[in-house]
């Protein structure tokens, strides 16, 4: 988790952006959800990538402040777990959406790549630029294929029960004709 304190640090590769502690939705992340954001860091204390996130306009909805993963970096699957770790921390503190401001080249972190963020799961709305990853449906899904695949490792564990005995030999006597 990313908090208040270690926003300074964390300044965008691309653009060099940095988000102050000050700032207004940091503060109100900070205060609703105890952090406000995500980053992986290699074993040297690199950061490898980062995700920012405030509470948006409308409530159970978080918007993407910053996305990015160190240049040459790009591709390894770090971008995903951010994504996937923000979506659960958020889960938890039930929110019900994350909406980000695509774009089409990826030239600052206040806009991912429009190509990443659909590879991730977020779907174009109305808005060509706004992008949306719906967590309760991301959640139900992802809960419900764990279940199916729960119910049938079940159905395979539970005894089958033998078939009947065939000439009739139910009662354990057999017929003689």
């Amino acid at each position: 988790m990313v908090t208040l304190a270690e926003l300074p640090g964390l300044a965008c590769p691309y653009c060099g952006r940095v988000v102050g502690a000050d700032t207004s939705w940091a503060v109100s992340a900070a205060t609703l959800w105890g952090w406000c954001g995500w980053k992986l860091a290699n074993g040297d204390g690199r950061v490898d990538g980062v995700l920012l996130l405030g509470p948006n306009e409308e409530p159970g909805h978080a918007l993407v402040n910053a996305l990015w993963v160190r240049p040459g970096l790009t591709g390894s699957g770090y971008g995903r777990q951010l994504v996937q770790a923000a979506a659960a921390g958020l889960v938890q503190q039930k929110e019900r959406e994350i909406v980000a401001v695509g774009s089409r080249q990826h030239l600052r972190c206040e806009a991912p790549p429009s190509g990443f963020l659909r590879a991730v799961g977020f779907a174009r709305s109305l808005d060509d630029r706004l992008w949306h990853l719906d967590l309760d449906r991301a959640v139900l899904g992802e809960r419900s294929g764990v279940r199916s695949a729960f119910e049938r490792l079940m159905q395979s564990l539970r005894p089958v029960t033998p078939p009947n005995p065939a000439g009739g030999a139910i009662s354990g006597r057999a017929n003689r004709g």
